[in-house]
C-alpha cells in the first residue's frame, strides 16, 4: 500500500529583497489563496522620533499563493463530482423521517464518494504512465489519493455501515481484500501457468506447485478467508488426492463462517467454531500433516495458533492483514470497540520482525485512532494532510449527518457542528479563490450556518469579472442570497467599464439590472447633455434608444431616467406623424417639470416645428404653459443659473424656409441691445432662440384662438 503524505511541516520561504531584510516584513491576505509581502519597519511607542532610514528606496511586493493540489486540471471532476454528492448529503434528511430511514441513503452517499476518487486515481495514473515529466509529481498524488479512498473506506466500515451486533470482521475481511490483491495477482498467474494441461497430466508435469507462488498464494488465500479459493488452489496440487491434503480440504469445508442473517445467535456460533478448531487440534496432534509443514502451518493458522501468526508476518505487507487474519481465526465474532487493542497487539507482533515491516508508517496513527474510535484525532490529522481539505471536510460533514460525530469540550457540550462549519469555510473560502471553481465554493458557504453568508458577502465581490456572464452569474448568486450590496457593486464595476468604452447602453443595462437610481440618474443626464450639445443622438445609441424603448416599469427607478424614456417615446410619435399626441406630451414634460432645468431649451427648440405646422397640434392652453416655462427660462438666465444651450445651428426638428429672414429683423431690431449683452445678458444663441420661440408661439397662438373659437360656435 502507498504510504499516506507526511503531516504538514511549515515551509520557509526566502524572498530576495534587502529592504526586507533590513527592515522588516508584513503581510496582508490579498484574497482567498494571495499573501502580500512588502517590507516594513515596525514602529512602536517608544522608537526614536527621527528620518526613516529607508527613505527613497525602491519597495516591492512579493506575492505568495498556495500551492493547492485540488486546483489542477485532472482534479476538476473530483471537485465538481463531490460537490453533487456533498449536496445530496444535505438534502437527505429533508426527505427522510427518521435516522433509520437515511442511514442506507448515507452509506451509498459513502461509496459514492470512494468511487470518485477512484476515478480520480485513474486519471492520476493514466497521466503518470503518459506523461514522463509528470510522472514524479503525480504519483505523488496517487500515493494521496489511495490513501484516502483506504481510510474512508475504513470510516465507513466502523461508523457508516452499523451491522446488527456490531459483528465487524466480515467488513474488515472484505477491506482488506479489496486493498490487498497481492495473493489475487500471485493465484492468477499460478492458475496461469498452468492452462492447457489437462488434469490427467497434472501429476506428471508437477502440478501446479511447480509454480515458485504456489504456496504463498495459498497461503494469502487462507489469511484472508477466501477458502472456496483457497480449496480450488489446493486441489491443483499434483498429491492433492493424499490423506493430508483431503484433511485439510475437509477442514476448510467445514469451517463455520459467522453470518448476521444466518440464523445462528452468537453463543451457538462460537460453540461451533470452538468444535471446529478441536477437530482441526486432534489432526495436528495426530501428526495427519506431519509429512507436509506447508499445510501443517496452514492447519495451525486455522486454529489461531501464536507461532504460526509470528511466522505469518512473512506472508503479510502490513499488520492490517495480520490483524484482519488474527481476529478471523481467535475472536470472529469481535466487536467494533475491541479493535483498537488488537491493533496495538498486531503492530508490537509486526515490528517485532525487523526489516521494513518494523518502519512505522504515517498512515498507521489513523487507523489506530479510527479503531479506538478517537474521531476528533483523525480529522486533526487529516487536515494536515497535502489534498487541501478535501478529504476532511467531506468526511467530517457525511460523520456529521450520520450522527456519529461526538466531539465534546470542556463542558461535555457535543462542538461536533462548530468543526463542521469550520472545515467548510475554510474549504469554500479557498474554492472561492480558483478562477473557474469559485460557484463550487459557494454552494459549501451556503451550508455554514452562522459564519457562511457574512463570510460569503465578503468574498463573493472578490470574484474577479472577467465578462459579462461571470458578473451576471455573481449577480444571480448575490440575488438568491439577498446580498444587495454584491449586486449593486458588480452591476456598478461593470457599468463603468461600459462606460468607459462608451457603450452607454450597455452601461443602463447593467444599471437597471442593479436597480441603482443615482447611477440610472447619472447615465441619463450624460446623454441628455450629449444630445442637447450635438443636436442629435449618437450613432452608438441606437441600442441605446431600443432599451429605453422597451423599459415598461424599469424607468420609473428613477426620474431622470423616466424623462428620458419619454422623450424617446416623444420622438417616435413625432416621426410617425402623430403630431397631437407628441405636442401633449412635450408639454406635459414641461409642464411637470420632470425635465431637467438644462434640457428645457432644447425641448421648447423641438416645440417650434409643432408651433409652424399647418394643424393646430398645440391649444392656446398649451401655448400658455410653454409662454410660462420660456419666461421662466429666462428669469434664471438673467439671475445667473448656468443653463447648457446646444448650438444654434444644430436645430433637432426642420423648420420653414422663413425663419431665416425673420431672424435677421430681429437681429438688426436689437443691435441696440449689445451693451445688455456685455452686462451679462442673453448671448447671442439664447437670443436667437428665445425670439424664434416667441414668434412661433405668436403664430400658434393666434391659429389657436382662431381654431378654437370656431370649433365653439
Amino acid at each position: 500500500m502507498n504510504e499516506i503524505s507526511t503531516p504538514y511541516v511549515p515551509k520557509i520561504f526566502g524572498i530576495p529583497d534587502p529592504i526586507c531584510e533590513r527592515a522588516g516584513i508584513i503581510g496582508k491576505w490579498i484574497s482567498g489563496d494571495k499573501l502580500g509581502i512588502h517590507a516594513f519597519s515596525h514602529v512602536t511607542a517608544d522608537s526614536p522620533d527621527k528620518p526613516s532610514a529607508f527613505e527613497n528606496s525602491n519597495v516591492f511586493v512579493h506575492l505568495l499563493k498556495l500551492d493547492v493540489v485540488l486546483f489542477e486540471p485532472v482534479m476538476r471532476k473530483l471537485v465538481n463530482e463531490s460537490n453533487g454528492t456533498f449536496l445530496a448529503v444535505q438534502n437527505l434528511k429533508k426527505n427522510k423521517n427518521s435516522q433509520s430511514d437515511v442511514q442506507p441513503e448515507f452509506l451509498k452517499l459513502s461509496r459514492q464518494y470512494r468511487s470518485i476518487v477512484r476515478a480520480c486515481l485513474e486519471n492520476l495514473q493514466e497521466i503518470a504512465s503518459t506523461s514522463p515529466s509528470k510522472r514524479d509529481q503525480y504519483q505523488k498524488y496517487v500515493a494521496i489519493f489511495y490513501n484516502i479512498e483506504y481510510i474512508w473506506h475504513l470510516c465507513e466500515i466502523l461508523f457508516i455501515n452499523i451491522t446488527p451486533g456490531d459483528t465487524i470482521l466480515p467488513q474488515l475481511l472484505e477491506w482488506i481484500r479489496f486493498h490487498f490483491p497481492k495473493c489475487d495477482q500471485q493465484t492468477n498467474r499460478v492458475v496461469a501457468s498452468i492452462e492447457g494441461t489437462s488434469s490427467s497430466n497434472l501429476v506428471g508435469s508437477g502440478g501446479a506447485e511447480s509454480h515458485p507462488e504456489y504456496w504463498q498464494a495459498l497461503n494469502g488465500l487462507v489469511l484472508q478467508g477466501r477458502v472456496g479459493e483457497a480449496r480450488g488452489l489446493l486441489r491443483l496440487h499434483s498429491s492433492s488426492r493424499q490423506d493430508p491434503f483431503r484433511a485439510l480440504d475437509e477442514a476448510l469445508r467445514t469451517m463455520p463462517v459467522y453470518a448476521v442473517y444466518g440464523g445462528l445467535s452468537v453463543n451457538e456460533f462460537e460453540m461451533r467454531w470452538k468444535c471446529w478448531q478441536v477437530s482441526c487440534n486432534n489432526k495436528i496432534d495426530a501428526g495427519v500433516f506431519s509429512s507436509w509443514p506447508q499445510l501443517e502451518f496452514i492447519a495451525l493458522i486455522l486454529t489461531g495458533h501464536d507461532g504460526a501468526f509470528n511466522e505469518a508476518v512473512k506472508e503479510c505487507e502490513s499488520w492490517e492483514q495480520l490483524l484482519a487474519a488474527w481476529l478471523l481465526y481467535t475472536d470472529p465474532t469481535v466487536k467494533s470497540f475491541h479493535l483498537g487493542s488488537h491493533a496495538q497487539q498486531c503492530i508490537s507482533q509486526f515490528r517485532g520482525h525487523g526489516g521494513r515491516a518494523a518502519i512505522p508508517k504515517p498512515v498507521d496513527s489513523l487507523i489506530i485512532s479510527l479503531m479506538e474510535s478517537n474521531l476528533h484525532q483523525v480529522i486533526k490529522q487529516l487536515q494536515q494532510t497535502a489534498e487541501s481539505g478535501w478529504f476532511a471536510t467531506h468526511l467530517t460533514d457525511l460523520l456529521y449527518h450520520c450522527g456519529r460525530l461526538n466531539i465534546l469540550d470542556g463542558q461535555q457540550n457535543n462542538v461536533a457542528h462548530k468543526l463542521r462549519e469550520f472545515l467548510l469555510l475554510d474549504y469554500g473560502t479557498m474554492l472561492l479563490g480558483h478562477h473557474s471553481l469559485w460557484q463550487v465554493g459557494v454552494s459549501y458557504l451556503d451550508h455554514c450556518p452562522n459564519s457562511g453568508e457574512p463570510c460569503l458577502s465578503l468574498l463573493l465581490p472578490q470574484v474577479p469579472l472577467t465578462s459579462e456572464k461571470r458578473a451576471i452569474k455573481v449577480i444571480q448568486i448575490a440575488k438568491q442570497r439577498d446580498l444587495r450590496h454584491v449586486v449593486l457593486t458588480t452591476c456598478k464595476v461593470m457599468g463603468k467599464r461600459a462606460l468607459a468604452r462608451g457603450q452607454c447602453g450597455l452601461a443602463l443595462a447593467w444599471a437597471l439590472r442593479s436597480e441603482d437610481a443615482g447611477f440610472a440618474t447619472h447615465l441619463a443626464d450624460r446623454f441628455l447633455e450629449g444630445y442637447s450639445s450635438l443636436g442629435e443622438f449618437a450613432s452608438e445609441s441606437h441600442s441605446y434608444l431600443d432599451l429605453l424603448d422597451n423599459l415598461g416599469s424599469c424607468m420609473l427607478i428613477s426620474g431622470r431616467l423616466t424623462f428620458l424614456g419619454k422623450y424617446c417615446e416623444f420622438h417616435r410619435l413625432y416621426n410617425a406623424g402623430d403630431f397631437r399626441e407628441a405636442a401633449a406630451l412635450l408639454v406635459s414634460l414641461l409642464s411637470s417639470h420632470l425635465a431637467p432645468k438644462y434640457f428645457w431649451m432644447t425641448l421648447l427648440m423641438d416645440a417650434v416645428p409643432l408651433l409652424e405646422s399647418n394643424d393646430v397640434a398645440l391649444t392656446s392652453d398649451d401655448s400658455y404653459a410653454l409662454m410660462h416655462c420660456l419666461e421662466e427660462l429666462i428669469s434664471d438666465k438673467q439671475s445667473g443659473v448656468p443653463i447648457s444651450i446646444k448650438n444654434e445651428d444644430q436645430d433637432t426638428m426642420q423648420i420653414s424656409e422663413d425663419w431665416d429672414e425673420l431672424l435677421m429683423d430681429i437681429d438688426d431690431d436689437q443691435e441696440d441691445k449689445a451693451n445688455f449683452t456685455n452686462k451679462g445678458g442673453l448671448d447671442r444663441a439664447f437670443k436667437r432662440k428665445e425670439a424664434m420661440i416667441r414668434v412661433a408661439l405668436a403664430r400658434n397662438m393666434a391659429r389657436a384662438v382662431v381654431h378654437e373659437m370656431s370649433g365653439s360656435d
